[in-house]
């Protein structure tokens, strides 16, 4: 009798502990089949910081919208490192668009963003007449909403300093390449350097510009010792080279 009742309480013990371990294996086999999703949050702090390091030190003030991505999207989880793509490296500001690429496995997604801010540039102070030198009290540099910024805008005060207008600039104007000629590399009855070789030998002479010229020009000199013109081509500041 006591052989009976062991046997089946034994059987009851096996019948209710199988429900179990076919639960446990069931849960195995789903946690194994799950894929693994990307963090569309993750993806998005990293663009974010990816923008913030292209503008550091370069856009003033700056403000970046970043559009989050739609959160239906399901990426497998990225075993790599993410790429980020810059389809417009020298834009600062504006509206841009960022590719996100997994190497493993191979996806690609893109998030756009708005990013404002002010750029440096240089601007008049004052009017400046066509062919006038810009001089270093003509100009200053300020910070400018970036649309109010063209392309091709100056940004240094010292590149600024010596170029010419091509034509009469207004106070308070944003200088740019496509408003100014080359600096002048030789003034007119300016004191120049004339250089002559013969073979390796070089002869130096002092001479007086006849004409303003620059870089590659040719330009009348005079000859201080002999008093007579001569014809070379501007190498440098002050400095004509004559054939």
């Amino acid at each position: 009798m006591i052989k009976r009742i062991t046997t089946a309480y034994v059987g009851v013990l096996l019948l209710a502990s199988s429900p179990t371990l076919m639960a446990a294996e069931s849960d195995t086999k789903l946690t194994a089949n799950t894929p693994n999703y990307q963090s569309l949050d993750d993806l998005h702090l990293q663009a974010m910081e990816f923008l913030k390091q292209k503008v550091d030190q370069k856009l003033i003030e700056p403000k970046i919208q970043l559009k989050k991505l739609n959160p239906r999207i399901q990426l497998p989880a990225c075993s790599e490192p993410l790429e980020f793509i810059d389809r417009t490296p020298t834009k600062l500001a504006g509206r841009t668009t960022i590719g996100i690429k997994c190497q493993q496995p191979n996806w690609q997604t893109f998030v756009s963003a708005y990013i404002d801010g002010k750029l440096s540039a240089v601007v008049t102070v004052q009017g400046i007449l066509k062919e006038a030198v810009i001089k270093a009290d003509d100009v200053i540099l300020e910070n400018i909403h970036f649309k109010s910024v063209p392309s091709d805008a100056l940004v240094s005060i010292e590149t600024a300093i010596g170029m010419r207008a091509k034509k009469s600039i207004s106070a308070n104007s944003v200088l740019t390449l496509r408003t100014l000629q080359a600096p002048y590399w030789v003034f007119k009855k300016q004191p120049v350097r004339i250089i002559t070789k013969i073979g390796q030998i070089e002869i130096s002479a002092r001479g007086i510009a006849l004409e303003d010229g620059v870089e590659n020009q040719q330009v009348d000199i005079e000859n201080v010792s002999s008093q007579k013109t001569v014809r070379g081509i501007v190498i440098a500041p002050n400095t004509v080279m004559v054939p």
